[in-house]
């Protein structure tokens, strides 16, 4: 079936309309990115090999509670009650947790699979890596995942962005998903995002590497999405529109080349094509729609709920506490309606200023009116005003004390690399399960 540009455009609108839930039934999603590393080297792990991250895919299965996520024999993930696991491009393990009503839950999921990781990742001579960036291993000498979609996406980025790789193979991130009540609530959490992301990305900078060198950039993450594929990252279709609307997303995504669609459980290449030409869709099939969904890589994604995909890989507590930090920003409403009053005198040419002002500059940037350190000061204290419970707050006082010591994560990393003198000690901090325990 042949569908017009209004049907698919109605029937992308709608999808996104059926994500709406009451404010009472929000809840919280969390996916963070891990790297795999070789314990005493910090060398990333190939996805083949004895050693491989196949091979630690099949040790962990072989505890019991997961299935298998295979393509053709070569086993590509774990699928858990409350929790799975998926292979990025340069076999990055994303753990996507179930989304839960307090971070609490979200910290018991997390928690339970790190004491099932432990005795497996001390048995192999490897660790669990929470980093923006890999640390030692280059780009050129990771394997990339024998997974079809990626293969695709590899060939499609050479023409593209020059960082394009770097993202793929190179890169981990946190990301946190936050429901929405309606059409006028997607709008403002949207809107705040985008008003927020240079110093979001600022403050959640975990990178204090890059292709094997320290990393003395601001905002790495940002600086490998902008220079990536515009077609698909950094900003949305009309996203500064004081009226932006479910429809401009769907535009959005009619006018982006998929690269890849997915047509009766088989991908197919579509090159340069965008979804609006594309007539092999089925667009009443949910798989192929939520393909196109997941082809898109904004700051901000809508699936059915919104992603917010700017922070690094964050290493616990931290990751709870930024799981957190939006919670507050953005589920209370007396938060949520003062950040989009000041965002709604912001448009696109003035976020891409503030965003080079905060590359030169760090936390003395004043592209908000104030220095860059002020304004997340303030925005520490909205987030705490806007939980209800105590240990909630313990959390952001982390971000707070994170802020007062060191600045970011990244500086909390390169002063502990100049003090210690070794890797392995100065980002045992990072290693998943080895964080600060947090009193409640």
């Amino acid at each position: 079936m042949k569908y017009t540009y209004d049907e698919k455009l109605e029937t992308l609108v709608r999808y996104i309309r059926q994500g709406e839930k009451e404010t009472a039934d929000f809840k919280l999603g969390l996916e963070l990115e891990h790297f795999l590393l070789q314990e005493e080297s910090f060398q990333a792990v190939s996805y083949t090999g004895e050693k491989g991250v196949e091979g630690f895919l099949k040790a962990l299965m072989e505890e019991g509670s997961w299935e298998g996520i295979y393509e053709g024999n070569n086993l590509l993930g774990l699928k858990g009650k409350d929790i799975s696991i998926t292979l990025e491009p340069g076999g990055q393990l994303e753990i996507s947790l179930a989304p839960v009503k307090d971070v609490r839950g979200i910290e018991e999921i997390y928690n339970s699979f790190l004491k099932k990781v432990t005795p497996i990742l001390k048995e192999r001579g490897q660790v669990l890596l929470n980093l923006g960036y890999q640390p030692v291993t280059e780009i050129a000498g990771i394997e990339l995942l024998p997974r079809e979609r990626y293969k695709y996406m590899f060939e499609y980025f050479k023409s593209r962005g020059k960082y394009a790789h770097n993202m793929m193979k190179g890169t981990a991130s946190t990301q946190v998903s936050l429901d929405y009540s309606s059409e006028a609530d997607l709008r403002k959490k949207t809107r705040v995002v985008y008003f927020l992301a240079p110093l979001v990305y600022y403050y959640f900078d975990n990178s204090p590497f890059f292709e094997g060198k320290i990393n003395e950039r601001n905002s790495l993450r940002s600086l490998i999405w902008d220079n990536c594929d515009d077609d698909r990252s950094g900003y949305i279709l009309n996203v500064f529109n004081d009226d932006y609307s479910y429809t401009d997303y769907a535009r959005y995504i009619l006018n982006m080349p998929p690269i890849i669609i997915m047509k009766e459980g088989k991908l197919h290449y579509t090159g340069n094509r965008t979804n609006k030409d594309i007539e092999e869709i089925d667009f009443s099939n949910r798989a192929e729609l939520e393909h196109l969904l997941t082809m898109a890589f904004p700051d901000a994604r809508i699936k059915r709920y919104l992603e917010i995909r700017m922070g690094d890989s964050i290493p616990y507590p931290y990751n709870m506490a930024y799981v957190l930090f939006w919670q507050g920003l953005l589920y209370n409403e007396k938060n949520l309606d003062t950040l989009y009053e000041k965002a709604l005198n912001y448009r696109q040419t003035d976020m891409e200023s503030i965003k080079k002002d905060v590359y030169l500059n760090g936390s003395k940037a004043k592209g908000y009116g104030r220095e860059l350190r002020e304004f997340y000061l303030e925005l520490l204290g909205m987030a705490a005003d806007g939980l209800e419970r105590k240990y909630e707050k313990d959390y952001l006082d982390l971000l707070r004390e994170l802020l007062l010591v060191y600045g970011t994560l990244r500086e909390k990393s390169l002063r502990e690399i100049n003090d210690r003198k070794e890797m392995k000690k100065a980002l045992e901090w990072c290693l998943a399960g080895g964080g600060i325990p947090v009193a409640g």
